[in-house]
């Protein structure tokens, strides 16, 4: 029975949701205190969170039983994704849930601002008629210009293209071809400063966005420019901002994010009449609740029974189509990985991967993720899993590039990795027999069909008669019994390798004896 930690208001239908799972139960707390949530969350698999609590590195060291937190919301700033990762867990979030909800908002902070809706309503409730200081602006014919035209941006300027504006945008991840097809025109951000009537800021908050409206940036607008900010506070510089409204240079802001939530009572904003402020509800209208509520639960759920990881923010493969197909290349990635390691003849520094093929051509990050798991799987002793073994991997100081030309056979769909140490190095090749059952098909130089599966003794011998019959015998007097036995030589009389597969595990003195045998060079006893 999984348990599932929710720590702030979710809509009745996401409730009912849980209520209906078999396999989990679930318990609010609503904004729990630090000390508490530390408290309660090692009794948890999952934790539901909105913007109320932090999940940082100290939370996650006693959250022994998390596998995934799930953000109801876009916003991940209050969450320690990599602290997240180096521990194994899941984080997910529901980027296209209340994208509707906020682009709406944003439409209507643009209308309050050029329109002083809200001080006219408050001077109409004060009993005062007074027209006259409420002329406004059109929005009409002005330039809008949009920093990040992700979901959010992207609706925000259907929207205003529908109010006749002119859309320009700053976003350098987005291609010029989606940029066309919106009718919006990409342009740098000096430009969308120095050319736009009104700014709207719709990126995510990273180290190169915080603080990204600064008073260099504001110095380089428009005078006269009407700022609207529903993405994220900390974008914002408010002291410069405040600065510049004073000043006039920017004639009015809509802010529904601030820095510090909630705004402090003594904050500057307040006292600005050319401000229009609202207490971060971008999202909250009744359709988006409903929606992020029972998106990530939906989404909470799937990942504990490991069906699907939709909108996982730390995962390789997140579409759950994709990870059904890849799982046979997947799963023969980390007996790749483990062999590579068990056979290692010391410190493996470096990872080269190699992946030919149409099926997996495409998919080198979760395949070499998958194979860093099953390289670090026999030498830790806590699990490692998709999430956390890249994190592992670099803590280790382990490199790892994809590389072209190494000595590899011609198959189908082939994964190929080289393991580098002091003084040494490793090649291994694997593929799928009927696109279904692993195989290893070359160690260094030797080529061979072997199953990757069980108990496996990798020996090394000359190839001269007698050597698989003393072999044989020697397992026998000692009850092991060979379940396969596969070979490649270099040539006839030159070196060979063998892949042993017994039915129980071999003893250390049996080893020892095998290596003494006339034409054993070297054995090692490997678990795949």
């Amino acid at each position: 029975m999984y348990r599932i930690l929710i720590t702030d208001d979710l809509s009745p239908q996401a409730i009912e949701r849980l209520q209906a799972a078999d396999d989990a139960g679930f318990d609010v707390v609503r904004r729990p205190s630090p000390e508490r949530l530390r408290e309660i969350i090692p009794g948890y698999d999952a934790l539901i969170i909105r913007s109320s609590v932090q999940v940082d590195a100290d939370l996650l060291a006693v959250a022994s039983r998390l596998k995934v937190i799930g953000r109801a919301g876009v916003g991940l700033d209050n969450v320690d994704i990599d602290a997240a990762s180096l521990r194994g867990v899941i984080v997910m979030n529901t980027p296209g849930a209340n994208t509707i909800a906020t682009a709406e908002h944003t439409m209507a902070m643009l209308l309050a601002l050029c329109r002083h809706v809200p001080q006219a309503d408050a001077s109409m409730r004060a009993g005062r008629w007074t027209r006259s200081r409420f002329l406004g602006v059109q929005l009409y014919g002005k330039t809008l210009g949009i920093v990040g035209l992700g979901r959010v941006g992207a609706r925000v300027a259907q929207r205003a293209q529908a109010f006749g504006m002119k859309v320009i945008a700053f976003d350098p991840y987005i291609s010029d071809d989606v940029a066309r097809e919106l009718k919006v025109t990409l342009v740098d951000l000096d430009e969308l400063l120095a050319h736009s009537d009104f700014i709207t800021l719709h990126t995510a908050l990273t180290p190169e966005t915080r603080g990204l409206i600064d008073a260099q940036a504001i110095a380089r607008m428009k005078p006269g420019v009407r700022l609207v900010n529903c993405a994220r506070g900390a974008l914002v510089d408010e002291t410069a901002l405040g600065e510049a409204l004073r000043s006039g240079h920017v004639a009015g802001a809509a802010l529904d994010v601030y820095s510090d939530e909630p705004l402090p009572a003594d904050s500057p904003l307040r006292r600005l009449p050319n401000v229009v402020l609202t207490p971060h509800i971008a999202a909250s209208t009744v359709e988006a609740q409903r929606d992020v509520g029972t998106q990530i639960v939906d989404q909470i759920l799937a990942a504990l029974r490991g069906e699907d990881f939709r909108n996982a923010v730390n995962m390789p493969v997140a579409d759950a189509g994709v990870f059904r197909e890849l799982r046979p290349y997947l799963l023969l990635a980390e007996k790749l990985g483990s062999l590579q390691m068990q056979l290692s003849e010391g410190r493996i520094k470096r990872v080269e991967v190699e992946f030919q093929g149409e099926e997996v051509s495409e998919h080198v990050k979760p395949l070499t993720v998958a194979l860093l798991k099953g390289l670090l799987d026999p030498i830790t002793d806590t699990p490692v899993n998709y999430i956390s073994a890249p994190h592992l991997a670099m803590q280790r100081g382990i490199s790892v590039s994809e590389t072209r030309g190494l000595p590899i056979p011609h198959y189908a769909n082939l994964l190929s990795c080289r393991v580098l140490w002091d003084g040494g190095e490793r090649l291994v090749s694997g593929s799928l027999l009927g696109h279904e059952f692993p195989r290893v098909v070359q160690i260094d130089t030797f080529r061979l069909d072997a199953q990757p599966e069980g108990i496996i003794l990798v020996m090394e011998s000359i190839d001269v008669p007698g050597v698989i019959g003393r072999v044989g015998t020697l397992l026998g007097t000692h009850g092991i019994n060979i379940a396969e036995w596969r070979l490649g030589r270099t040539a006839p009389g030159g070196q060979a390798l063998s892949f042993i597969n017994l039915d129980t595990q071999a003893p250390p003195e049996v080893l020892t004896e095998l290596t003494q045998l006339e034409g054993v060079i070297r054995v090692r006893q490997v678990t795949l």
